[in-house]
């Protein structure tokens, strides 16, 4: 279960690597035909003196995916401005985003330099709910999350992990023990915020929030719906399921 959990991070974090990497290959090759979708839609000049709006960064993006669902909020840090890169196609689309302090083109080569605060993945599959790796436990101590929600709560190798259900989607909080971090309070806020927000409707969706790490990859949500795998991942939990959220509107 453990090891499903560290296999999902480790895909992601490759993933995310590999994105921008990707945005830089189509870069470079430009003049050559591509079938891609993301590399001949990339009609956005380089120049970093792009005054675009964040709106329009949304929209954009969109053009780049026009028959994908997409998130249309990516929450960011006070005074920062949204900027992205994209890769990939309609079937297997990735984008990572960032918050910086100036407006970029899109897919601008200056963001290999930048650190993502969140990514999106969409996948296409014969079978999406094998790729959701569900590690929501029922054993371990009960936990009274609020709202007539109980979680169950065990330690596994310095860790303590909170886990509970709410309809199709499975909820884990992971804890690391030494740096004495509690997940009971994060679990109760995610309990409460998704009391008033709606998530999209999952054949099965998995929510990870490592309270541990402090990358774009702490928190993933997962979910499958018919022949679609999505993942939204942000530095934040509540962030990150805000994005969700988004594309549920």
């Amino acid at each position: 279960q453990k090891d499903q959990e560290t296999s999902q991070a480790s895909t992601a974090e490759t993933t995310a690597t590999t994105m921008v990497e990707s945005t830089q290959t189509q870069k470079s090759s430009q003049s050559e035909t591509s079938q891609s979708t993301a590399s001949t839609s990339q009609a956005v000049s380089e120049d970093s003196s792009n005054t675009s709006s964040t709106t329009d960064i949304y929209s954009q993006i969109q053009a780049v995916f026009p028959d994908l669902a997409l998130p249309k909020d990516v929450p960011l840090a006070s005074g920062k401005v949204l900027n992205a890169a994209t890769a990939g196609s309609q079937s297997d689309a990735s984008i990572l985003y960032y918050g910086l302090d100036q407006q970029l083109s899109l897919n601008d080569k200056a963001l290999n330099e930048e650190t993502p605060l969140a990514a999106f993945q969409s996948k296409e599959y014969q079978s999406a709910v094998a790729a959701v790796n569900v590690t929501a436990d029922d054993g371990g101590q009960a936990v009274d999350l609020g709202y007539g929600i109980t979680g169950h709560m065990q330690g596994a190798a310095g860790s303590s992990y909170l886990s509970w259900q709410e309809g199709n989607w499975s909820l884990t909080v992971r804890a690391v023990n030494q740096e004495e971090q509690d997940p009971v309070p994060v679990a109760k806020e995610v309990v409460a915020y998704l009391e008033e927000a709606m998530l999209p409707a999952p054949e099965v969706g998995q929510i990870t929030i490592d309270v541990g790490k402090n990358d774009h990859t702490a928190t993933t949500v997962v979910w499958q719906q018919e022949k679609m795998l999505r993942t939204v991942q942000h530095q934040d939990a509540r962030s990150a399921l805000e994005m969700a959220v988004s594309m549920n509107q």
